[in-house]
């Protein structure tokens, strides 16, 4: 039988962790899938653990040099992937077990919605929270959202899409490349759900909580910063395909990310020219927004940090 979901974990060393994620996929309510295990030249025990599990919907697919962020890992999962639909998750993380059941329901509900998304709890330490997305909306259902819908909430720090939360159509996709290998060693996924929505046009969130997310995981996430480029050259990359409307949004949200990347490389003591901040700026989009991180961007990273520690303290 022809799976209907297929599930991609890429791992790089994540022996420790591995056989929870893969545990949470083979206990779904939903079992017409295929999980595709992609060992992204993982140096660990991981590959041994994986081998532990004997189910015949496990196929492991194998690169020879890991990539940062586990992107190209998960461009060649769905480019051997063989169900209607894809799914990502972690290889440090796990699914709810009625996950895929309720979101394929969605796929039921909603044919012609190629984007479906879903609540996630973020997990440090013993303390669970909703993401805030989920937080925000979770008592007001179901939410159809087109790009400039995610944008404005994303520019709050509110995003309906996160990697464990999503359920592709695997026919509407523009290309097995959707994560941008090679172009960031982090966020990347956040560049790549712009590009999703920038493409496919039109999502639908549904209030259920899909996964688990263990945010004290040491990984890729806390040893590396993102791309200011990447944020920088996502306006030109994605304004052939979305209105002149659509481009001032993507602008906002590509300023958000370049002062986002921009802190994460401060707070990494990454050496930079002044100029960089505001020379990455869409400054046509938000000029108060640019100049107010224009001016913060020259006062000493050791005294907005002293500041954010104080307030944080009070």
């Amino acid at each position: 039988m022809k799976p209907l979901v297929t599930v991609i974990i890429p791992v790089y060393n994540k022996e420790k962790y591995i056989s929870r994620s893969i545990q949470s996929v083979l206990d779904q309510s939903y079992t017409q899938i295929e999980l595709l295990i992609v060992d992204d030249a993982a140096t660990d025990g991981s590959l041994a653990r994986v081998a532990e599990f004997d189910d015949h919907r496990i196929r492991v697919i194998r690169r020879e040099t890991p990539g940062p962020g586990g992107y190209a890992a998960r461009n060649l999962g769905v480019e051997n992937s063989s169900g209607e639909w894809v799914a990502f998750l972690d290889a440090d993380d796990v699914w709810l077990p009625d996950h895929l059941e309720r979101a394929v329901q969605m796929t039921r509900e909603y044919p012609d919605i190629p984007i479906i998304s879903a609540g996630r709890i973020n997990q440090t330490g013993d303390k669970q929270e909703m993401d805030p997305f989920t937080q925000h909306f979770i008592d007001d259902g179901v939410k159809v959202l087109y790009l400039s819908d995610y944008l404005k909430f994303a520019c709050k720090g509110m995003r309906a899409m996160q990697t464990n939360t999503l359920l592709l159509n695997r026919k509407a996709l523009f290309s097995c490349k959707i994560f941008p290998e090679g172009r960031t060693d982090r966020s990347g996924d956040l560049y790549a759900w712009v590009q999703l929505l920038a493409r496919m046009k039109v999502m639908v969130w549904s209030p259920h909580i899909s996964a688990i997310s263990y945010r004290d995981v040491i990984g890729v996430s806390r040893t590396s910063t993102p791309s200011i480029k990447l944020f920088r050259d996502m306006v030109d990359d994605l304004s052939p395909y979305v209105s002149r409307e659509d481009v001032k949004w993507i602008k906002n949200f590509a300023n958000h990310m370049v002062q986002y990347a921009w802190l994460e490389k401060k707070k990494k003591r990454v050496s930079l020219p002044f100029s960089v901040l505001p020379g990455s700026f869409y400054w046509s989009s938000d000029p108060s927004f640019c100049l107010k991180w224009t001016v913060i961007s020259i006062m000493p990273f050791g005294f907005l940090e002293w500041v954010h520690n104080r307030y944080l303290a009070g």
